[in-house]
């Protein structure tokens, strides 16, 4: 049977400026436990952009000393040029990261022939795999033809659509899939996540899973059972949470829920 990943995108945790390293292993700990199977570090959710880069390296570092090998640790390498991320991502494989997830530079707005040249630079230079990261709302988007070109590199193994464009997703399922099964290809909208499955989506990357776990490893179970209702029922069930989350500002909501749980 596929194998299913559900990543989670953790928010940031800072006591006076510096990590809650005690908070985030109990945290990362906990999400392990609940069955999610692996960590999208240093995103958006994450608020890789209040992080020094030491600080963005010593969240791997407590991420991979908290659960070992028992996650799959994605980290957000996200600069201004490819030497740059080069370097960080350097320095996550040696804080214990398997991946790193880059998205087109930030800031400034990047033509496809640039976005191209910078993921293939990237993706030539890094130590360990690429996870291609388009999320429009934020970075200069990645069209299809570029998303499906880019997916033919060796070590570019897999993409995290933010795009919420979900007839894209079906095309690039399609497209990819036939030319390369191996490629992983995760929604990064929880709205969409029994939709994805269904299409042949690898998982998700959703921080629904590091506050309802549960409710989102059901859907996962529920729908490899083949018990369709179960699984439409539970995605239904956290929509209206969902829609709380993001009343504030992205990513305050999702920042409470943590809390409330007792983790911030």
């Amino acid at each position: 049977m596929k194998a299913i990943q559900i990543l989670v995108p953790p928010p940031a945790m800072l006591k006076d400026g510096e990590l809650d390293a005690a908070g985030m292993a109990r945290h990362f700990k906990w999400m392990a436990d609940k069955g999610i199977s692996g960590l999208f570090l240093n995103g958006s959710t994450g608020e890789f952009t209040i992080l020094t880069d030491e600080q963005k390296v010593e969240t791997v570092r407590i991420a991979k000393t908290a659960v070992g090998d028992r996650m799959f640790l994605v980290a957000g390498a996200i600069a201004g040029s490819a030497a740059l991320t080069i370097r960080l991502a350097t320095r996550y494989q040696e804080a214990g990261a398997d991946a790193i997830a880059v998205c087109p530079p930030p800031f400034f707005k990047h033509g496809q022939e640039g976005i191209l040249s910078y993921m293939r630079q990237v993706a030539d230079g890094s130590p360990i795999p690429v996870y291609l990261y388009d999320i429009p709302a934020f970075t200069s988007p990645m069209t299809f033809e570029t998303i499906v070109a880019l997916s033919a590199h060796p070590n570019i193994h897999g993409l995290k659509d933010s795009s919420r464009d979900f007839a894209r997703f079906q095309g690039l399922l399609s497209t990819i899939k036939a030319a390369r099964p191996d490629f992983k290809i995760f929604t990064g909208s929880e709205e969409l996540l029994l939709a994805s499955l269904m299409f042949g989506a690898d998982g998700a990357t959703v921080a629904t899973g590091g506050i309802e776990p549960e409710k989102i490893m059901a859907i996962v179970e529920a729908w490899r059972q083949g018990d369709f209702q179960r699984a439409k029922a539970i995605q239904f069930e956290l929509l209206p949470l969902i829609r709380s989350w993001f009343v504030k500002d992205f990513p305050e909501g999702f920042r409470d829920a943590v809390a409330a749980k007792g983790f911030l």
